[in-house]
């Protein structure tokens, strides 16, 4: 289970590490890059933001 903009999703995995959406650690690696990605920008427009004040 994990959570997403706080809400609780769940994944089934099937006995040969696959799910809907393909392999789990391709999952895994798409959700910490979209983690990375949305804090490089959430940190960027704070700067940007901050120059403006």
């Amino acid at each position: 289970m994990t959570r997403r903009h706080g809400v609780l999703v769940v994944s089934a995995v099937n006995e040969d590490g696959t799910t809907e959406a393909g392999f789990l650690v391709d999952e895994i690696v798409r959700q910490s890059a979209r983690r990375m990605l949305t804090a490089a920008l959430e940190a960027a427009a704070e700067h940007c933001t901050g120059e403006l004040a």
